[in-house]
């Protein structure tokens, strides 16, 4: 594969090639670096010793060098869609050009090492008049309104092809594809939020509507709204409703075609990681009601869940992680691809390789449980692992629920391990492993309110006894019905 950025000075070509490259394990060239390498001199002085026609014959020379290589993504400089024979070459190969208006270029960019900018930065403007219409004979993705992940996600998403990586066909049909996001633009009608509109909003189709993003949407305003919406339209039962977004949207989308004529088409494209490897898999859906999460819901299976890890790579810091955690609980259940937990690097980077394998690993695990018990009865109890105390710290610490998840995996184990049935090598894994994930200090909290909130948690069994899901060995997971107070032992 080889992906070339063109654009603007500060349009971001070398940051988001970077990331790219990390993205997709593939090597990084920035093609005004390497010739102030080749030339053992910076472009300036190359402009200022031998003009700007030499630094473009150069620049001529390398790109014909770059499109016989592989493997590679490239950083071009600025002006080389001025040469229409380069225009030519970059033309048959997978070209994107970044743009960002030259007001914004302004506020980006330093005069430093600029020899078309001794003037001072207004010059961009009339640069810009003059290489626009070059540009403009590439696909071009608008950098203005976009963080680097943002725009990250746009050009791995724009440059691949479709690869399956895997297809579930039971509870419900899922299949894990590279670049399946694009399918969304063949939807009848989409459910999708004003996040994901403003990122992936080229391949959208124009019957969509749009709700908030997060947890507010979960509310019988928004479920009177799409049921208002959808008698307009006069929707038939036979068409279908594809939810597009994370596990509040999907939740949202699958009561609402649930319960719509007694149910409609319903189809998943989860753009978040914890909604792929969770909330997008197995057919829970609900909404909030009366300060409740999750009170009102239906057992729905979708008609089918397209998962793109690609998309992933947009998400904000922090809610990726969460997404992570979620995915590490999946491995641990399991006890495949552990070692994807090795190389932290590579998550942190957002190695496309290991998020698809995470993936895959996660939705297959909780395929299989959800199989064996469909409406919640026994054994997916399990993926309530870390549940228990991390509904308390996301109560009382406000902290997301990923995060809270955490901390509960961390803390549950630990007791387990204090009452002797974790044996000590599988807490102290599990242990570092989620501090990696989570660096953040598990916090201190009341007593007393974690009581509370504990024996009003709907998994308390009568007698107020916790039915605890933990991991004994990697792979083997067990359940013992504990004292909640006794739990309460490693929170304070």
């Amino acid at each position: 594969m080889r992906i070339f950025l063109v654009g603007m000075m500060g349009s971001g070509k070398s940051t988001i090639g970077k990331r790219v490259s990390e993205v997709l394990d593939l090597q990084f060239i920035d093609m005004d670096e390497e010739i102030e390498r080749r030339e053992g001199r910076s472009v300036r002085r190359i402009f200022e010793e031998d003009g700007e026609e030499y630094f473009r014959l150069k620049e001529k020379e390398l790109l014909r060098e770059l499109v016989e290589r592989d493997n590679v993504v490239v950083a071009t400089g600025g002006g080389v869609v001025i040469d229409p024979e380069n225009r030519e070459l970059l033309k048959k190969e997978k070209t994107l050009f970044l743009y960002a208006p030259p007001e914004v270029l302004m506020e980006r960019v330093t005069t430093e090492n600029r020899p078309l900018l001794r003037e001072g930065k207004e010059r961009i403007r009339e640069i810009w008049e003059k290489r626009k219409q070059f540009y403009a004979e590439f696909r071009r993705i608008d950098t203005s309104k976009l963080n680097e992940w943002e725009t990250t996600a746009l050009v791995v998403l724009e440059a691949l092809d479709e690869k399956e990586i895997s297809t579930i066909e039971k509870p419900h049909l899922v299949k894990i594809i590279l670049g399946g996001f694009k399918r969304v633009r063949n939807e009848e009608l989409v459910f999708t939020t004003e996040r994901v509109e403003k990122i992936y909003g080229r391949y959208l189709p124009e019957n969509r509507l749009l709700f908030p993003d997060g947890e507010e949407v979960k509310t019988l305003e928004h479920v009177s709204r799409a049921y208002y919406e959808l008698v307009r339209m006069d929707f038939p039962r036979g068409k279908t409703i594809a939810g597009v977004g994370g596990g509040a949207l999907t939740d949202f989308t699958g009561f609402v075609a649930s319960t719509f004529k007694r149910g409609v088409g319903l189809s998943f494209y989860p753009t978040t990681l914890l909604a792929q490897v969770d909330a997008s898999v197995g057919g829970k859906n609900a909404i909030d009601f009366a300060g409740v999460k999750n009170v009102v819901g239906t057992f729905r299976m979708p008609d089918y869940v397209i998962i793109d890890p690609t998309v992933t790579l947009s998400m904000d810091e922090g809610r990726f992680e969460e997404g992570v955690v979620e995915a590490f609980k999946m491995t641990i259940l399991s006890g495949r691809g552990v070692e994807l937990f090795d190389e932290p690097e590579k998550i942190e980077k957002r190695n496309l390789k290991v998020l698809s394998e995470m993936v895959k690993i996660s939705v297959e695990e909780k395929a299989r449980i959800v199989m064996e018990d469909p409406y919640d009865m026994g054994l997916r109890h399990a993926l309530n692992l870390g549940h228990t105390l991390g509904h308390v710290y996301e109560m009382l610490e406000g902290v997301p629920h990923g995060i809270a998840v955490a901390w509960g995996i961390e803390k549950e184990t630990m007791y387990l391990y204090r009452k002797g049935i974790v044996p000590k090598e599988t807490m102290r894994w599990i242990v570092e492993k989620v501090k990696q994930i989570v660096p953040i200090p598990v916090p201190s909290v009341d007593v007393e309110k974690a009581r509370n909130l504990i024996l009003n948690d709907k998994k308390i069994l009568k007698g107020s006894r916790v039915r605890l899901p933990y991991v004994k060995e990697i792979g083997k997971i067990e359940f013992l019905e504990v004292d909640p107070l006794e739990l309460l032992e490693v929170v304070d």
